[in-house]
């Protein structure tokens, strides 16, 4: 039986941060996200006679159980990597507290053996990306954070390329969509340029969201049809965002 292998897509863009001319950033094409559940039916669909839900309970006390462990200083190596919890920010001397306005926990990840094999055999094919159109980061302002947590009713800086709000289409905006419910629209748009957007978040209740660009902008001459650029990263609203303080979490 044949070796399965994975195709890889690497979309290939300009390089807004260099002059030179030819030079292009590459961004690996993001087909999708799994969650437990979606991880359980492909154990399912594979190699086991175990219900999906068994599984994914399974699953889930296991986060559950990693959770707990990295907050009581432990390292977790599971069969993708290793996870440790780290600080950021300078102490003021051996004695200096811990201060969460100026140091924050997060975790580190390191890829485990196994993930390591299978990306030496993985295939990458490179490609034009379709418009040039892509979100790189999203800064929140308030937390500090980084394509991680975001805080209702504030700021959120968005940078890429060609991401500019321009079009009749109603599709166009911004948009975050909770894993559960309806898409939620900024109160306002104060920022809008080909390179950065600054939005103003609304109330928003506690959960992960997925951020979306939809405009019909397009160098000089407006597209006919919207495109849509999806940012593959979670963003976090957590349940202690009015206490000013940075959350564990980012990988």
């Amino acid at each position: 039986m044949a070796e399965e292998t994975n195709i890889l897509y690497v979309d290939l863009y300009d390089n807004v941060l260099t002059e030179k001319k030819g030079d292009y950033m590459g961004k690996v094409a993001i087909t999708g996200s799994l969650r437990n559940a979606d991880i359980a039916w492909r154990i399912v669909e594979k190699r086991t006679e175990y219900r999906p839900e068994t599984i994914q309970n399974i699953l889930d006390l296991a986060d559950e159980e990693k959770i707990i462990a990295l907050t009581e200083g432990k390292s977790c190596v599971d069969g993708v990597g290793q996870l440790l919890l780290r600080v950021s920010g300078s102490f003021d001397g051996e004695q200096a507290p811990f201060d969460p306005e100026k140091h924050s926990l997060d975790v580190s990840f390191t890829r485990g053996k196994a993930l390591r094999e299978r990306l030496a055999k993985v295939t990458v094919a490179t490609r034009a990306a379709s418009g040039s159109m892509v979100i790189n980061s999203v800064f929140d302002p308030m937390s500090g954070e980084t394509n991680g947590r975001i805080t209702p009713a504030s700021n959120l800086i968005i940078s890429g390329v060609n991401i500019k709000i321009e079009g009749d289409d109603p599709a166009c905006g911004v948009l975050l969509t909770p894993a559960e419910g309806e898409p939620v629209k900024p109160r306002l748009v104060t920022h809008n340029n080909p390179s950065e957007l600054t939005i103003l978040l609304p109330d928003m209740a506690e959960g992960e969201y997925t951020l979306s660009v939809t405009t019909q902008y397009g160098r000089g001459t407006a597209l006919k049809q919207p495109r849509t650029y999806v940012f593959p990263v979670m963003l976090v609203v957590a349940g202690d965002t009015e206490s000013g303080t940075d959350s564990p979490g980012n990988i």
